[in-house]
């Protein structure tokens, strides 16, 4: 689609940002694009300095940007005072999701008692097991398997491939991308005399509204209580998150990273890839892990931490740093035992 910088301020206003246009109101834009890879009516955006060069070469038809930089603008710009929340919204504007049809599919499969709100669609082999409730304007995409019992909220869209299992309940506005798995169940087991007995997981999982799920995830159900997402969260690909976990608002949750049984993480947390959570913690609000991080205790202090096992992240910075110098140390060390040898030999 094609809109003017008019239109963009308009947009951005709606949403509640203070938008001031510098340049021509009916310039086209018909994409978002990189500073320094922008085309002719593409707009792009620049909040950090260190970008700043691409400024004055840029072939952008616009640039959203603050005040402190529109000075150096030689194109078109839009100041905002978050610039990378406003292209965000633009991108949204110009790349709105595409419904390919409204309705069920011939194709597709509803069980009965099944309640379907108004303005939904259900893609082909899509499955709609017996006593569940789809909300208003949700969207079910192809091979989605909702089981007995499910709840979801209105205006959520279901990825292809997507399950989600008996009883589990969505709010509003989810998103859940294509083959995650929610409500699987967990991992409990119980050992006897050498043998693994399969413990049936009887929770559900419960994710609020505004919630946004990657490609290829799992969200088990919980084992006797159940597995709770707050709302505002966002999961990206390949995440597992086990059974009675519980994530507050507002937590992002990046790839690769996992959390074991009944760890509690607080309101806005955010989890960088490759990160471990051990079971049966507590992590506190605002709490932040850098990549590879490996939670073993609880965390009641909010901060950013990093290491395994995870700290301060001051602490393991210093931490790298004296272990880059353990050669130098151990060679020291070994210059000191051949000089006390010495003193000690002619002592004696």
């Amino acid at each position: 689609m094609t809109v003017q910088l008019a239109q963009i301020v308009k947009h951005l206003e709606m949403h509640g940002v203070t938008a001031r246009l510098v340049g021509d109101p009916f310039i086209e834009i018909k994409q978002v694009a990189a500073l320094n890879h922008a085309k002719n009516q593409e707009i792009s955006f620049l909040k950090e300095k260190k970008y700043r060069p691409f400024l004055a070469t840029t072939h952008a038809s616009a640039v959203l940007l603050p005040d402190s930089l529109s000075a150096d603008c030689s194109v078109a710009c839009i100041v905002v005072p978050d610039p990378y929340y406003a292209y965000a919204l633009v991108a949204q504007l110009l790349n709105p999701v595409k419904h390919r049809l409204q309705g069920v599919h011939q194709q597709a499969y509803i069980q009965d008692n099944v309640t379907l709100g108004s303005s939904i669609t259900v893609e082909a082999f899509a499955v709609v097991y017996e006593g569940s409730v789809i909300g208003d304007g949700t969207y079910l995409c192809a091979g989605a398997v909702i089981e007995e019992g499910v709840t979801i909220g209105k205006s959520c869209r279901i990825g292809p491939n997507v399950v989600i299992h008996q009883g589990c309940m969505l709010g509003d506005f989810v998103t859940i991308e294509a083959g995650s798995i929610i409500g699987g169940d967990g991992f409990g087991w119980a050992n006897h005399d050498g043998q693994w007995v399969k413990i049936p997981q009887v929770g559900r999982v419960i994710i609020g509204s505004h919630v946004s799920i990657g490609n290829n995830c799992t969200i088990d159900r919980g084992a006797l209580d159940d597995t709770l997402i707050g709302d505002h969260c966002i999961i990206d690909n390949l995440v597992h998150i086990a059974h009675n976990v519980t994530l507050g608002k507002g937590c992002a949750i990046a790839g690769q990273s996992g959390l074991a049984g009944s760890a509690v993480l607080g309101d806005y947390c955010t989890v960088a890839g490759q990160s471990g959570i051990t079971g049966h913690i507590t992590v506190t609000s605002n709490t932040h892990l850098m990549a590879k991080s490996a939670v073993t205790h609880s965390l009641s202090e909010p901060g950013t931490y990093a290491g395994f096992p995870a700290v301060p992240v001051n602490e393991w910075r210093k931490n790298v740093i004296r272990i880059r110098q353990l050669e130098k140390m151990a060679q020291q060390l070994k210059e000191l035992q051949t000089q006390y040898e010495l003193i000690a030999q002619q002592a004696v």
